[in-house]
């Protein structure tokens, strides 16, 4: 009897206690504001001067910037402007290293602040060596080879150079950045190497401490497998990055290598070689352990690796736009993917919130016990891992309490984010300058960044543009703007140039040409979008387009072009190497076009030495193309690589299974038959009267043509616009305009012709046809012959001359047939 009357009172509780935490989600508008630009990491060596800059979509009233030491949790006020704009930038004089770690800008709309996502400023450096002992290496010829570097730690990543005998090594081909391959060795590969490492910020350089001697020897006796390196037994990689799993062994005869994965297949983005497993645009679904197995004739040795696949945090729900009301209770949440797993950091108008007796944070969620009026404006959800930071924000609006003034309850307004901004202001249905409706939802254009500029020739450039995370409107397509700076004509600047093409929205480089070597030049990049707006770039710096001595493009490496694979219909994997990886370059140009014309090719920008691969989109399916790469900096560009065709994979198409219907359904009875057939005749037979009644009317049509037509005549050599005759030059206020430059070529023939003839002739042909009667086609042709007696345009003069060569193909055949029944008859 207790337990019933507990369980009673606790059904009670629930139906009678208030809803903890509410959230009022109707009338809430969601943030219009976002970051088009957050501040990069940065390495610098000290006493440099680092800048850091931070871009909105729309105008704050002022800024303020943070820095978080390097293993602190706290952020601390380092530099507040109270300059308007959308662009804030911070200094930051490196003179200590205590000034490393995390900044962040935080733009403020009244008294709301909305915080941009951390950069990290980290202190470039290199390390010594730390290699202790010699390495030996004794292989028999025909082998592949590996001299491993024992690369130091270095921020930003060393340049890496090897060297046999003292005497630095051309054309190097590394593996990871560290492991330079040597394959099918000879006797005279033996010898001594040793490598360097250089950290091309700070400028130093550091050379190995020991050696690795190499001994190639001709004596072809049996040897089991064996391994020449230690192999790594575990690889961590970024999601989507590319790595290469290294196994080398060797023997004689020459061991074959096998690459398997435990539990699974291998990724069909996996290339197989003679050192290794290359795992391209690595996922999730890639990490596991892959199994490398030497074998020949003798016996077989395996070596496990185990692959780890981290990915940098994202916000992928962020917290609902809700309005609370003042001393309640609040809940908010966001959902976050990464690896390892992020931490969540929750702020409210740019600043952290810190655990207390009324605040708490679990996992992703925010806890507050006591709503207060300070908790109105812009809340945060800050995800972080090692790799880096994501953050997703709303609005956070707090109704205040009632209060009860001379027997009247009066309530004050709602604390929310305040702005004396356009975007924000309610009320009206005017628009204001940025085309947004007043009182509604911002439409948001997120402009292009600032283009980067490269020299081609001495009459071109590739521009090279990115697009911050866009969540407004999408772009349809881009257009590329340029202007030459130099004396100013009659006191005005020269006007922008824009190029006609129109780049696709998946495009991100563009070349411009005709342009004229020893000028200067500014460019910039027009986004146009989905509701036809459009908005305009940062202007490029100033570029002065030299002309090529020679000695700049020489010293640009050709990348070699290797492999090309079809994905799918739409996708070719395009693998390359750079030869010189000492040359100082930017990155890549990829080029492609279909091999069945000879339009322009498209081009493709990838940043990075380092690069080795692309995956080029939005192909046609069953299409043959062709690619060529190119490496580029910022003086030249380098000649093209070799190039190499591949055709894309057909589209697979599915055919529904068929129905097997009954037979009896499928025929019609006999009476249904006949009733069509009078049908058809009753049809075919009032067809026939409409057609003689529009013949009279094509008559009568044609004598009101006929007479235009001559009155039209007496005005032969008076200019004509739009297909009117100007008399006295007025024109006639009613102009045609057309999009179709080929619309006016045949506007007097058609004039001439009276439209209604058409239809009768082809209602007539069809006729004559239908009922197989060589005079009615006859009759026919004499009736179309004096409705156009010059058969002046070309479509119905060849409509004459088939209805006539039909007519007398039917009459032959006519006249053969009787003659043939007479000659029967007479025999």
């Amino acid at each position: 009897m207790t337990s019933i009357s507990s369980l009673c009172g606790i059904i009670v509780i629930l139906f009678c206690s208030p809803i903890a935490y509410t959230c009022e989600e109707d009338k809430i508008q969601e943030l219009s504001m976002s970051f088009t630009r957050h501040p990069l990491p940065l390495a610098a060596p000290l006493n440099d001067d680092v800048n850091f800059e931070c871009s909105l979509n729309i105008p704050a009233e002022r800024f303020a910037w943070h820095h978080r030491p390097l293993g602190s949790n706290k952020w601390t006020p380092v530099f507040s402007s109270n300059v308007s704009g959308k662009t804030s930038r911070h200094v930051v004089n490196f003179d200590n290293e205590s000034k490393a770690g995390d900044y962040r800008c935080v733009a403020f709309f009244g008294i709301s602040g909305l915080a941009s996502d951390p950069a990290r400023l980290t202190l470039a450096t290199v390390q010594k060596f730390s290699d202790k002992n010699d390495v030996f290496i004794e292989v028999t010829e025909g082998n592949t080879v590996p001299i491993t570097c024992p690369v130091p730690y270095s921020e930003p990543e060393a340049i890496v150079q090897f060297y046999k005998n003292g005497m630095l090594i051309e054309n190097v081909d590394l593996v990871n950045g560290r492991t330079m391959i040597l394959k099918n060795v000879k006797l005279t590969d033996s010898g001594t190497y040793h490598c360097s490492v250089n950290n091309y910020i700070t400028l130093v350089t550091f050379m190995s401490n020991h050696k690795t001697i190499l001994t190639v020897h001709g004596n072809f006796t049996f040897q089991p497998p064996y391994l020449t390196k230690q192999p790594q037994t575990e690889y961590v990689v970024r999601r989507g990055k590319n790595v290469t799993l290294e196994c080398f062994g060797a023997g004689y005869p020459v061991p074959r290598v096998t690459w398997s994965r435990l539990g699974s297949s291998l990724p069909l983005k996996s290339i197989k070689s003679s050192f290794g497993l290359t795992l391209v645009h690595v996922q999730l679904s890639d990490r596991g352990e892959y199994d490398c197995v030497w074998s020949n004739e003798m016996r077989q040795i395996k070596s496990a690796i185990i692959l780890r696949v981290v990915e940098l945090p994202r916000v992928t729900k962020q917290p609902s736009a809700c309005k609370f009301h003042e001393g309640g209770k609040l809940q908010l949440s966001c959902d976050v993917t990464g690896e390892p797993e992020p931490v969540v950091e929750w702020l409210i108008n740019g600043e952290s919130l810190i655990p207390s007796k009324t605040q708490e944070m679990i996992g992703s969620t925010l806890l507050i016990s006591e709503v207060e009026k300070k908790h109105a404006g812009i809340v945060q959800c800050v995800a972080s891992n090692e790799y880096g930071s994501h953050s997703g924000y709303n609005l956070l609006q707090v109704q205040p309490k009632e209060h009860v003034v001379g027997g009247k309850i009066e309530s004050k307004p709602d604390y929310g984010p305040i702005s004396r901004h356009k975007h924000t202001r309610g009320g009206g249905r005017r628009r204001n300058k940025e085309g947004k409706k007043k009182g509604g939802a911002a439409v948001i254009l997120v402009p292009p960044d600032q283009p980067n500029v490269t020299r081609l020739s001495d009459v071109s450039v590739m521009v090279r543009w990115s697009v911050p995370e866009n969540k407004g409107l999408p772009i349809q397509f881009f257009k590329v703007q340029y202007r030459e700076i130099g004396p100013k004509m009659n006191g005005k600047q020269t006007k922008w140039m824009t190029a006609n093409s129109e780049i696709p929205s998946h495009v991100r480089s563009f070349e411009v040409t005709d342009l004229q070597p020893d000028h200067t030049y500014r460019f910039r990049i027009a986004a146009v979008y989905s509701n036809n707006d459009n908005k305009l770039s940062p202007n490029s710096v100033r570029f002065h387009l030299n002309r090529d001595t020679g000695i700049e493009s020489n010293k640009m490496p050709i990348p070699l072009l290797t492999n090309t694979e079809a994905l799918g219909p739409h996708q070719v994997l395009l693998v390359w190497q750079n030869p010189d990886r000492s040359a100082k370059i930017d990155g890549f140009y990829i080029y492609h076009r279909r091999s069945t014309t000879v339009s322009d090719y498209l081009k493709t920008t990838v940043e990075g030495k380092n690069a080795s691969n692309m995956t080029i989109s939005h192909l046609d399916p069953d299409t043959t193309y062709e690619f060529k790469v190119q490496s580029f900096s910022v003086d030249a560009g380098s000649e093209f690589s070799q190039i190499l065709r591949q055709k894309t994979k057909k589209i697979v198409v599915e055919h529904p299974v068929q129905q097997v219907v009954a037979e009896n359904k499928l025929k019609p009875n006999e009476s249904n038959k006949n009733v069509s057939i009078h049908i058809i005749l009753g049809g075919v037979f009032g067809a026939s009267l409409i057609l003689i009644a529009l013949a009279f009317v094509a008559r009568f049509l044609y004598k009101r043509v006929k007479c235009a037509q001559n009155q039209e005549s007496q005005s032969e050599g008076k200019p004509i616009t739009n297909g009117r005759v100007m008399n006295g030059g007025v024109t006639d206020s009613k102009i045609n305009i057309t999009s179709n430059p080929l619309a006016g070529l045949d506007t007097s023939e058609d004039i001439m012709q009276p439209k209604v003839s058409i239809f009768f002739s082809s209602f007539s042909i069809g006729r004559a046809l239908l009922f197989n009667s060589p005079r009615s086609l006859h009759s026919l042709w004499s009736r179309f012959s004096f409705v156009f007696p010059n058969a002046t345009h070309a479509r119905y003069h060849l409509h004459a001359l088939d209805l006539k060569k039909e007519a007398n193909e039917r009459t032959n055949t006519h006249v053969s047939k009787s003659r043939a029944g007479n000659s029967r008859r007479w025999k």
